[in-house]
């Protein structure tokens, strides 16, 4: 890798010399306009409460989406943006609650996040939210690699920024209805208007729905329609020349029947009709609040984000995913979360440049899981452990299982998950080292976090059948697991990076960064926690020497952190003023106790553990072009390699036995190799009394080669999407026609494994639709 680092840079200073030489042949046109910065497209205005160097310059991978980017590329929810940042990969399957984002080979499926969110400077702490609609966005920010300097937890793959629009930026009346087929329908509406010079208020709603895609063809319904709607109020003011105040109130509803599976034969590689027989659903409600404080001066920027976030989720699921009555869980979730952020920047136009922050943040958790084994759960999954038993011990009495009058039995669980934790930040950033245009930035986080969990399961409704010889008995089964277990993390994360700045439109750097993502608790396993604690209170009685400890709560329910050091090098550069511009990153990280789902070896289910070590590295290329006026095109490219180093993968064969696997060199499941996406866009000014202007874009995107496994045994091949749009407007009616998946692509979304069956959710086949949208 350093020689890759090495290339990049030589690359670099070679474009730094071609950037100096054009600067200097344009001198005597624009002898009094040296510094002038030129850009492609729309200018967007940039800012951050606590960063020491402007975005544009930032010694990072940046991707930054504007309002035109964003309705160009039919970008309504944060899934919509995989594949158009490099190496960015966020699947869409599930539910709304499923909300997994890699970047650079750094995910979470099922346990935390990896990459951070925050939209208006608010964190959002829980990625059960993060799937949402996307209404009257001013930009997206995208910070690939580690950016837990100033963002802290869970912000170790990155960090994604969304910014509302403003009333003081945009003042007017919007209305947007749009249709489709699979009964796609949504409208828009939103207000924003000023309130004499120095206070300005923004109102807007949304109604989204559709049919749903799949067929259930247990009953021969839809088994993905979907319905939300929600709404933000912005009040934004001027208190005084310095002080600027914001408060947002948002609020989102969402429900949906989900988890449209259906199951896969690995030989044949087919996939079998969905054949979903119990309830498979999911609803949710959040809440935000947040109060943004801003004093401003001559000197510096002092900032204060106040947030408090509400969410209540119900999440039913058929987990045997078929039309069989094995087992389901109806999953309850309460969440609330406080957080506090204070930041000084420095606001000089000097060399050195500084910030300072503290932050802090109480987030509570309760979840109310209760597994339900149904009949044929009763005799294909808890009844056969028994008769394993007795088969290879004849001499041990026979035990059968029963539930209740239902032939169910239930194992309630609830817990509570609060966590809270602080940090304090430094960043400095000094310009003009040594020589002009060299600069080095530093900064160093601590953070500290405690997390405890408070857990209830039992046993309810369980009867075993003891027979030995002649004599039957019927015992009920009362065990129940009652605890409390904490955790804490404390972690330094430091960052410095190098940068030159040949001219104002190119510059290279070099970075490193620790990168971290806390630890927490596998809630959702207690179900088969507290079966083997069952099955061991009763092998205790019967058959002693045969009888297996499921092993202590806080070792099986608990996993530890995950770290990362990132090396990153790149170039930014515009090529052809005002005509071409390009990014080109390498990275390498070295990854440490990634967090897996793995079976664990006392037999109480899939569970996060800590798997080992990883490596991921890879190159990312951006080019913007404005070919011509009214015509520019983007291409972006990502390609990442991210293996295993030690890892053993622990898995149980037909017989529930161990099977161990190395994965070493092994690829780490859910990372595309390749991310790409190429958009053209076309506007024409007409000037007509029919037409006022023609506007059309196409986007092409791939992604693949995903491995969906640790044994790297099933995969999805690189497949490729494409969406295009065109419209016209005349005076304040815009007329678009839409489409997705054009191509009707048929690919997998989503691949996953139980109880040593196969499912799949497929990807969504070909759509279209009209717009309308009324501007005042």
């Amino acid at each position: 890798m350093n020689q890759r680092y090495l290339y990049v840079l030589v690359a670099g200073s070679l474009m730094c010399l071609q950037s100096v030489k054009a600067e200097r042949m344009n001198e005597n046109e624009n002898a009094n306009d040296t510094i002038k910065t030129y850009n492609i497209g729309e200018v967007i205005v940039t800012s951050s409460t606590k960063e020491t160097n402007d975005l544009r310059t930032l010694p990072g991978a940046v991707s930054i989406l504007s309002p035109q980017a964003i309705a160009a590329r039919q970008i309504d929810a944060l899934k919509d943006i995989s594949a158009f940042v490099p190496n960015l990969y966020m699947p869409d399957y599930g539910s709304k609650m499923t909300s997994a984002i890699y970047i650079r080979g750094i995910g979470a499926r099922s346990s935390g996040q990896s990459i951070g969110l925050y939209v208006d400077n608010v964190p959002y702490l829980d990625k059960s939210a993060f799937d949402f609609e996307l209404n009257d966005i001013q930009r997206i920010e995208v910070l690939r690699g580690p950016q837990g300097t100033l963002y802290g937890r869970n912000a170790m793959g990155g960090i994604v920024n969304i910014y509302t629009l403003s009333p003081f930026n945009y003042q007017g009346t919007k209305v947007t209805m749009s249709m489709g087929n699979y009964g796609a329908a949504k409208a828009k509406v939103s207000q924003y208007s000023k309130i004499g010079e120095n206070i300005g208020i923004s109102l807007s709603g949304y109604y989204d729905r559709n049919d749903g895609f799949f067929i259930n063809e247990y009953n021969g319904t839809k088994a993905d329609k979907e319905e939300s709607a929600g709404g933000r109020f912005k009040l934004e003011g001027y208190i005084t020349d310095h002080l600027k105040a914001q408060y947002a109130f948002n609020y989102d509803y969402v429900t949906q029947k989900a988890f449209p599976y259906g199951q896969y034969d690995p030989q044949a590689g087919t996939v079998q009709p969905i054949r979903i027989n119990d309830p498979s659903s999911y609803w949710r409600r959040t809440l935000n609040n947040s109060l943004y404080l801003e004093w401003k001066t001559d000197r510096f920027t002092l900032a204060s984000t106040t947030a408090y976030q509400y969410l209540k989720d119900d999440m039913k699921m058929d987990q045997d995913y078929t039309e069989l009555s094995v087992f389901t869980l109806h999953q309850k979730q309460k969440h609330y979360a406080w957080s506090e952020e204070l930041a000084i920047k420095s606001n000089t136009k000097s060399n050195y440049q500084w910030s300072f922050g503290a932050y802090g943040f109480y987030n509570s958790l309760n979840t109310d899981g209760p597994v339900i084994f149904k009949k044929d759960g009763l005799t294909g999954i808890l009844q056969k452990a028994f008769d394993d038993i007795l088969a290879n011990n004849p001499k041990a009495p026979k035990l059968t299982v029963r539930g209740d009058e239902l032939n169910q039995i239930y194992f309630p669980g609830n817990f509570d998950t609060p966590t809270h934790g602080f940090a304090a930040f430094h960043q400095s950033t000094y310009n003009n080292l040594f020589v002009e245009g060299l600069s080095i930035t530093a900064g160093i986080r601590l953070d500290y976090e405690k997390a405890s969990l408070d857990y209830h399961s039992a046993v309810d409704s369980m009867k075993i059948g003891v027979q030995m010889g002649p004599m039957k008995i019927t015992l009920p089964v009362t065990t129940s697991m009652d605890g409390n277990i904490s955790q804490d993390f404390l972690q330094v994360l430091p960052k410095v990076s190098l940068r030159y700045q040949c001219t104002p439109e190119t510059f290279t750097y070099v970075s490193v960064a620790k990168g971290y993502k806390t630890g927490g608790y596998n809630v959702q396993m207690f179900g088969d926690l507290v079966q083997a604690q069952a099955k061991y209170d009763l092998m205790s009685k019967f058959a002693p020497d045969k009888a297996e400890h499921p092993g202590a709560v806080k070792d099986v329910a608990s996993y530890k952190p995950e770290h990362s050091w990132n090396y990153e090098a790149g170039i930014r550069s515009e090529l052809i003023r005002g005509r071409l511009s390009a990014e080109l990153t390498l990275f390498y990280m070295d990854i440490r106790d990634i967090q897996l789902t793995s079976f664990a070896e006392n037999g109480s289910g899939r569970l996060i553990t800590n798997g080992g070590k990883a490596n991921s590295y890879g190159v990312e290329l951006s080019l913007r072009s404005r070919i011509m006026d009214g015509l520019t095109a983007d291409l972006n490219y990502g390609f990442t390699r991210a293996t295993f180093r030690d890892y053993i993968f622990t898995d149980k064969d037909e017989n529930s036995q161990i099977v161990k696997t190395d994965c070493k060199d092994n690829f780490i499941p859910y990372t595309p190799r390749h991310t790409v996406s190429l958009g053209l866009q076309y506007t024409k000014l007409l000037h007509r009394k029919m037409i006022d202007q023609f506007i059309a874009s196409a986007q092409f995107t791939g992604a693949g080669k995903i491995f969906w496994t640790e044994k790297n045994d099933i995969s999805q091949p690189f497949y490729c999407l494409v969406n295009a749009k065109v419209g016209v407007r005349k005076g304040i009616v815009n007329l678009n026609l839409w489409s997705r998946n054009i191509t009707n692509t048929d690919y997998q979304a989503f691949y996953f494994e139980s109880f040593n069956q196969s499912f799949i959710q497929k990807g969504k086949p070909f759509q279209i639709g009209g717009e309308i949208t009324v501007t005042f």
